[in-house]
């Protein structure tokens, strides 16, 4: 692997934040997850669940529910909107409001153009969303307390709503209540509150309350078929299934439990709900589960996307588990000045890194520091705006940031700096023109251009002196089917820049000569990083399927080593399910390639051979990679920091690597559930 120093940072404290909402949209094989700052997250299930796309949050914003319909992304929450978001722009698109209060749920209608919301009043109010609109359309009768969860039958023009100690069947035609079902309480004085309901194509009502209760209801006649006290506490959530045999619950009890629509005996025809399976998957509240094909997904409070098979084998868990971070990297280095910034939802933090003078033959060995890392400035937004994109030049004299209205630099100039407090002087850099919000943004290497990516998919280069920000180039959308750009990389001889979309399309564009230089086969699957190697004649792609293609600018084709390594990869390095976040060429050997994701750290040695194609290269057991590959293959991998939130090389065999350790984020979340054990 060779041979490095490291700066090892914990002092990054970026807290993932709870799951609210879920779903699932067929069509597009995506499923949006909305977390507790109301950011949503488009999730590519063809792409192996990779996390494409993220729509920022916002104070003045909320999300309670959220629906796809066709291709078009809808959410509702307690400022008592109706927002449809741009899924290019990644920005709210239109708002419609309720006019009845806070929004606590969301469905749609699967045969006409309508969304129905459930709201604080206790009213049901649908929105048309014919002709690529948002509308108010109607409201139902209002009726007393408020309105917690709501489903659409399949093909009747009839709404179920489950508030305080009631269940209610709505006409859609006359707005009226033509069902009423009631729910006993477990305590006089405490209200059982329908959390979530859902109802089939045979009009059965499957609804989940606060007394643990999963309940199945006969909507034509108003009966309770059967109650299950499923859980502990309250049932918050429910799936139902395509084929509608089978029910997925959970909560506050963490648990999932299945439910599957069973012949009563072999011989008959008559059908009941039974309780089938079990499944452990979270440590706190679980906020909502869709099933995704034969999928179940699920999320909540503790932060990780779980995916889980829909059909296990008895004892097996097949599940996969999706820590809470960006699919990008929230830290930027200054290399040449030794300085990072860190980025959170509404702040930059820039730090001085540690100095020492010593060296040590023995690996892991911390070595003692002249002096400690220092945080030079906090820079806070303006009304607590979310940062989309930041970025900071090699000496940090320069650094920006982009928001969902503009892009602001700053001039930054530190006085003694080698001293134990350097004097730091911020300064914003000014700009005639306006500057258009950005996706994504990276400094030239010379320091004195800022290269942008719009929101519109146009790329700004932006030349910066201490004064003045003046925008030297604005270039058009480079194709009519561009994406969303997530991945921009500038050439170390800043003629050339990378841009990556989720139409899975590469291009290199030459920014001397404004025009494209080359476009990159589409591949399967869409990029996760890239890089150009340190003279700029190639460039490093890591896709989602965890290949590492190499493609040559001149020849406008795969390398050698590339064609001769691509279908050599173990099998067992494809089934990771990681990606790649950040990759490099090493600084002083053009043959090693450095990457990562949040499990570990992999050197890739071009001038070795790769490992046999069904070699072990890790233990999926405790997720530790294992020594069993000899040292003369190509993979040098390291497991020793987790969660591993960014690692780049820098001169002088320097490592920065920011560690955010799992120990950490499990101490910031709130107390589990107390559940009475056998003796206590």
């Amino acid at each position: 692997m060779g041979e490095f120093r490291v700066h090892h940072i914990r002092f990054f404290n970026y807290q993932p934040l709870a799951i609210h909402c879920i779903d699932y949209n067929k069509e597009l094989n995506r499923v949006a997850v909305s977390r507790s700052d109301a950011s949503i997250e488009i999730w590519s299930i063809g792409d192996d669940w990779y996390q494409e796309k993220m729509i920022p949050g916002s104070e003045s914003r909320s999300v309670e529910a959220i629906c796809w319909q066709g291709s078009r992304l809808f959410s509702a929450g307690l400022d008592g909107n109706v927002t449809e978001y741009d899924l290019k722009k990644l920005k709210p698109k239109e708002l419609a409001p309720s006019n009845a209060g806070p929004i606590w749920c969301l469905c749609k209608c699967a045969t006409q153009q309508l969304l129905a919301a459930g709201t604080e009043d206790g009213c049901v109010v649908v929105f048309s969303t014919q002709d690529d609109s948002l509308m108010y359309h109607q409201a139902f009768d209002k009726q007393e307390g408020r309105i917690l969860s709501i489903a659409w039958h399949p093909t009747e023009d009839l709404i179920v709503t489950g508030g305080v100690d009631n269940i209610r069947i709505w006409s859609i035609n006359s707005g009226h209540a033509i069902q009423r079902l009631t729910l006993g309480r477990q305590e006089r004085n405490k209200e059982t509150i329908v959390w979530c309901v859902a109802v089939t194509s045979d009009f059965t009502i499957i609804s989940g309350d606060s007394r643990g209760k999963t309940s199945f209801w006969n909507g034509k006649q108003g009966t309770l078929i059967k109650t299950y006290q499923s859980h502990k506490a309250d049932v918050l959530c429910l799936t139902l299934n395509e084929e509608e045999n089978k029910v997925y619950t959970s909560g506050v009890d963490p648990s999932i439990v299945a439910f599957e629509y069973t012949p009563a005996n072999v011989e008959s025809d008559w059908k009941l709900w039974v309780k089938s399976d079990v499944y452990h998957f979270h440590t706190h509240d679980v906020r909502d589960l869709v099933v995704a094909g034969d999928k179940i997904v699920s999320g909540g409070v503790d932060t990780n996307l779980v995916v889980a098979m829909a059909k296990e084998t008895k004892g097996i868990k097949h599940r996969r588990k999706y820590p809470g971070f960006p699919s990008y990297s929230m830290v930027k280095v200054a290399s040449e000045a030794k300085v990072v910034m860190l980025q959170y939802a509404n702040y930059l933090e820039v730090w001085k890194l540690g100095h020492t003078t010593k060296n040590s033959d023995k690996s892991g060995e911390i070595l003692p520091l002249m002096s400690k890392p220092i945080k030079l400035l906090q820079l806070k937004t303006k009304d607590s705006e979310r940062i989309v994109c930041c970025a900071i030049n090699k000496t940090a004299e320069y650094l920006a940031y982009s928001d969902q209205d503009t892009v602001k630099i700053y001039s930054l100039s530190m006085d003694n700096q080698y001293a134990m407090t350097p004097q730091v002087t911020l300064k914003k850099v000014k700009s005639k023109s306006s500057l258009s919000p950005a996706h994504r943004m990276q400094f030239t290497h010379d320091g004195r251009s800022l290269i942008t990516v719009t929101d519109s998919t146009e790329i700004q280069a932006i030349s910066l002196d201490d004064s003045e920000a003046v925008i030297t180039a604005t270039i058009p959308p480079l194709s009519d089917d561009v994406d969303s750009v997530h991945l921009l990389c500038v050439s170390p001889d800043d003629k050339m820049v990378c841009l990556a979309d989720h139409t899975r399309s590469i291009l290199i564009f030459n920014l001397a000569k404004q025009q494209i230089h080359c476009r990159l086969p589409r591949y399967r699957c869409q990029a996760t990083a890239v890089c150009f190697n340190a003279d700029g004649s190639n460039l490093l792609i890591a896709y989602a399927d965890q290949k590492i293609y190499e493609y040559n600018l001149e020849t406008e084709e795969y390398t050698t080593w590339c064609k001769q390594t691509c279908l050599k990869y173990p099998k067992q390095w494809l089934t990771r399910h990681s990606k790649i976040i950040n990759i490099q060429q090493h600084p002083n050997d053009q043959n090693k390639i450095i990457f990562h994701d949040e499990q570990m750290l992999c050197v890739l040695d071009k001038s070795q051979r790769f490992p046999p194609v069904e070699a072990p290269l890790f233990s999926y057991s405790a997720w530790q990679h294992q020594d069993k590959i000899p040292s003369s293959t190509a993979f040098h991998i390291s497991s020793k920091y987790k969660f591993l939130l960014h690692l780049e090389a820098i001169k002088d065999n320097w490592l920065v690597a920011v560690e955010r350790t799992p120990l950490t984020l499990t101490e910031s979340l709130p107390p589990t559930l107390k559940e009475k054990k056998f003796g206590t």
